[in-house]
């Protein structure tokens, strides 16, 4: 395993996280867990909502089980764009109340309530940190705009900023929302920001929902109607490029075109993190072997059409 820092955890947090929305069965769920942790992996990605949180419930239960709560980073995600300040508290007590813990690694606010002052958010994360109730907390699909000026204000009115920024970022550039309100990374001003400032990333659908492994992405947009959105998302003549110059490099490696391709997540010149959606081991294992790829800026650049 790799790992990464975040300032104000004082634990190593794996630079791949497991994303747990799709455990459905808790004796399925144990059993992935402890492979990934057994494996090095320590930092799991929630949400409040995934299943009206009952898989926070059978995140707490294990961790409680396996008596690991200083060995691993929790992330939870809450809130939608309606959000406002004062329900921050609210959010972030339900989230502790079902995984059994005292205080969370990280929150990080799914949405943006773009109405509200961007220091109100700061001051209410501040809160929960001053109350030790969270460690860190992050912001998802937020545009560039507001997230810097978050941070711009929190520098200049001496507050703990975001830590984290969690949008997209795939090697496959996200063209059209896969759900409404997401936001990819993958351009040239959020890149740019993210390695001027060293900010750090935890990226969603990293892998691109299965765009480069050999057929798999075909068959799914072809599978169903709930597909098409994949089709509008990921298919593009810029990403079909870029999943050739990924197949030409994973020869070099010896390697598949997916693990270069999540390899290329992990190895920005910023810290960056990749979480991935595992159903089972072997989906897991597979995703793993990107961890053994060690891609040169030149080749990030390449890869994604910089260069």
């Amino acid at each position: 395993m790799l790992y990464g820092k975040i300032k104000n955890i004082n634990k190593k947090i794996s630079k791949i996280i497991l994303g747990n929305d799709v455990k459905k069965e808790y004796p399925n769920a144990i059993k992935l867990w402890d492979h990934f942790f057994n494996k090095g992996g320590n930092t799991f990605d929630n949400s409040m909502y995934y299943n009206e949180g009952k898989y926070e419930v059978f995140l707490g239960n294990w961790i409680k089980s396996r008596k690991i709560e200083k060995e691993i980073v929790i992330i939870s995600k809450g809130g939608n764009n309606e959000t406002k300040p004062n329900d921050i508290s609210y959010l972030i007590k339900k989230t502790l109340d079902r995984l059994k813990l005292d205080v969370l690694d990280i929150f990080i606010l799914h949405r943006d309530n773009e109405n509200i002052p961007v220091g109100e958010f700061i001051d209410a994360f501040n809160e929960q940190i001053n109350l030790g109730l969270i460690k860190s907390f992050g912001a998802s699909n937020w545009k560039i705009e507001r997230f810097e000026k978050a941070v711009l204000w929190s520098n200049k009115n001496n507050r703990i900023p975001f830590e984290i920024l969690n949008n997209n970022l795939s090697l496959a550039k996200m063209m059209h929302p896969l759900w409404e309100g997401c936001i990819t990374s993958n351009n040239k001003k959020y890149l740019s920001f993210l390695s001027n400032n060293n900010q750090s990333h935890f990226s969603w659908s990293s892998q691109a929902r299965g765009f480069f492994i050999e057929d798999n992405f075909l068959k799914k947009i072809v599978r169903n109607k709930h597909n098409t959105n994949l089709r509008n998302c990921f298919l593009s003549k810029e990403n079909l490029e870029r999943k050739i110059r990924a197949k030409k490099l994973s020869k070099k490696y010896d390697c598949s075109v997916n693990d270069i391709a999540l390899a290329w997540v992990i190895n920005q010149n910023f810290p960056s993190f990749a979480i991935v959606g595992s159903k089972n081991i072997n989906q897991l294992n597979f995703s793993l072997k990107s961890l053994k790829i060690k891609l040169s800026l030149e080749e990030v650049k390449w890869l994604n059409l910089s260069s």
